[in-house]
């Protein structure tokens, strides 16, 4: 890893830091979306629907990390 990208890194966490969301600011807000829905807690649909707001999470979570690793990767004349 060269020192740019070090230094990328280094002013890059702190302003990621701040974007990150508790696990119980998730939680809450998802619950929100489902009550918006009209789903009641502890149904079934509720607990789908919750199921699948974390699971669309993750895969956007998976697909910025794929896209951080395809960035990081990329010859230095074409991140220009």
């Amino acid at each position: 890893m060269g020192i740019f990208h070090l230094a990328f890194l280094i002013v890059l966490a702190p302003l990621l830091a701040g974007c990150l969301t508790s696990s119980e600011q998730l939680a809450a807000r998802n619950e929100e979306r489902c009550a918006a829905r009209g789903l009641k807690p502890n149904s079934e649909a509720y607990s789908d629907c919750m199921a699948a707001l974390e699971s669309q999470r993750e895969r956007r979570m998976d697909m910025r990390r794929q896209e951080m690793l395809e960035r990081s990767n990329a010859p230095a004349a074409m991140t220009r």
